[in-house]
């Protein structure tokens, strides 16, 4: 027997072995790879190197929302500011850093009541970075004196290896007055230079409140070409009352001139404040320090203010031992123990017959009656207080002692440009100069029309009209808005917000007058019977005044460039 056997065929195929990758296979991979990794390498480079940008680019845009919503509200309701970089608002708290802008500014509560309170911008280093900050301080200098602080921005521009904190940091922040006029600024503006060299502008007005525009835009609006208002606003003459002057004849011419500049202003919307100086400074009038009198209309106040100034040349004024130039500028400004006043001045004329003699340091009865350096140094850095708060400080030295070396020294004071005019119907450069000096060798007797052609570069050619309505002839201030067409536009005069509007009028090279018209436009219930104008408080006559030919409400006045006129529009109950 046989065993069968079966062979089943499979179907199987030779191993096939892995032939791996030539040499030009592999130069091709590596080659391809490395193009790869090249591109993904810059990729990433690209991302890194992004990723801190655009970090930095949201925070500035992060800190722009806020310099945007923090500093045009100040400035809108600011009414002085001070730009020295050592400015410290409150004498009981240091604030860090350097300071780039203090306002003074007014916040008015639901209740109606307005009330002063302090922010200053200061560039601060925190750590590695620089920023502004911006500090809000109320109740300045009392015992219940409160500051908050809060950061508008950040990564700002380092200083430079040569700044230092006592410089402003222009290279991070730059403040600019916008359109600056005879008093004031009409506004700031503020660029902020990020680290990133990006740059950001924001500002805003408010800082010239005393001009009127219109409120009822139906009437017409005012003539683009036309000036802000430079009349008015807060003036403070620094008068030397050092016994030199009357033992030179000139407390009379003294006294005739002071008087003169301030009844220039009688009329217009300016507050008028009278330091003295000799051995030490002291408030003249108002003898409360910082307070100023409203000249717009007679008062008790002004009277007082006119009676002290008239009695200057009597047996029984105060007329002192010594010059001492520093703190007749220091209170100016700030009070004896430094904080600076609530209302500060807009303009400074400062007045003296010689040397500085005396300064700060020195006591009463001390004994020291020489100049030195020390006390001319002291007045320079109490002047550029002064200019850092946005006041133009001006000079004039007058008497025997105005030798070619005082006046040196009174331009380091308050600034080189000298003045070329000859009086006020001359003024010449009155509204740019820094110095004057009286003609015929600094005479008491010119001191007059120095001062008259500094009134007349700041309110001169105006009009201030002021309403009132008469009853049982008697006359009150008038209720509502009233508006007044001119030559040089329309405005609406508020009474709820201010009690006269001003019109600034120019005048052709050589036009000694020029004829304008007020109109006021009719309001129901009203009748228009007449405008009461005068200049320097003396009514004007008759052959300068005349009603408009149309027959419409309102009045004709032939005006001079170096006086400013006071129109009361008087109106009866229809």
């Amino acid at each position: 027997m046989f065993s069968r056997v079966q062979f089943h065929k499979t179907n199987t195929q030779p191993v096939q072995r892995d032939r791996g990758m030539t040499l030009v296979e592999l130069l091709m991979t590596v080659t391809i790879l490395g193009i790869i990794m090249t591109s993904l390498s810059a990729a990433m480079i690209v991302i890194l190197r992004t990723e801190r940008p655009i970090k930095d680019h949201l925070s500035e845009s992060k800190d722009i929302t806020f310099l945007q919503a923090w500093i045009p509200n100040d400035l809108a309701s600011a009414t002085s500011r001070n730009i020295e970089p050592l400015f410290q608002p409150s004498a009981t708290t240091d604030l860090l850093g350097t300071n780039v802008l203090t306002l003074n500014r007014a916040d008015i509560s639901a209740s109606g009541m307005t009330s002063n309170f302090v922010v200053s911008y200061r560039y601060v280093q925190s750590g590695d970075e620089w920023q502004l900050r911006r500090y809000e301080i109320r109740n300045v200098g009392l015992t219940n004196q409160t500051v908050t602080q809060v950061g508008v921005a950040h990564q700002l521009a380092a200083p430079p290896a040569t700044w230092n904190p006592t410089q402003s940091p222009t290279h991070a922040v730059t403040v600019t007055s916008r359109n600056q006029v005879v008093l004031r600024p009409i506004g700031e503006d503020i660029q902020v230079v990020f680290g990133s060299g990006e740059q950001f502008t924001t500002g805003g007005a408010g800082l010239s409140s005393q001009d009127q525009l219109p409120t009822d835009y139906d009437g017409g609006i005012i003539d683009p070409a036309a000036p802000p208002t430079r009349c008015g606003g807060t003036v403070t003459v620094v008068l030397d009352t050092s016994s030199s002057i009357p033992n030179q004849g000139g407390a009379t011419s003294l006294v005739n001139a002071a008087l003169g500049f301030i009844d220039a202003f009688s009329g217009t919307p300016t507050f008028m404040r009278l330091v003295g100086f000799d051995v030490s400074a002291y408030s003249y009038y108002p003898t409360t320090a910082g307070q100023y009198v409203n000249i717009l209309n007679p008062s008790n106040d002004l009277t007082a203010m006119r009676t002290k100034v008239d009695n200057q040349d009597s047996s029984n004024a105060r007329w002192g031992g010594g010059t001492n130039w520093e703190d007749g500028l220091w209170q100016a400004f700030r009070t004896n123990a430094g904080t600076p006043f609530s209302q500060l001045p807009e303009l400074v004329v400062f007045i003296s017959d010689g040397e500085p003699n005396r300064n700060r340091t020195n006591t009463a009865n001390d004994g020291d009656a020489r100049y030195n350096t020390t006390d001319l140094s002291r007045a320079v850095t109490a002047a550029n207080y002064g200019r850092g708060t946005g006041a133009r400080v001006v000079g004039i030295l007058v008497g025997n002692d105005a030798s070619t070396t005082n006046q040196g020294r009174m331009k380091s004071v308050v600034g080189n440009v000298v003045w070329n005019g000859t009086g006020p119907t001359n003024p010449g450069n009155a509204a740019a100069a820094d110095f004057f000096l009286p003609a015929n060798s600094a005479s008491f007797a010119q001191l007059g029309n120095v001062l008259r052609s500094i009134s007349a570069a700041v309110c001169g050619g105006t009009v201030t009209v002021q309403k009132r309505i008469e009853q049982d002839g008697i006359l009150s201030e008038a209720t509502g808005t009233w508006s007044y067409t001119t030559d040089v536009g329309v405005r609406d005069l508020n009474t709820a917000q201010s009690s006269s509007a001003t019109f600034d009028y120019t005048f052709p090279g050589g036009t000694t007058t020029r004829t304008v018209q007020i109109t006021e436009t009719p309001k129901s219930g009203y009748t228009f019977v007449r405008a009461d104008c005068s200049s320097s408080g003396v009514a004007l006559p008759a052959s300068r005044l005349r009603a408009p030919a149309d027959g419409s409400p309102g009045v004709v006045i032939t005006l001079s460039p170096d006086e400013a006129v006071s129109c009361l529009m008087v109106s009866r109950p229809s």
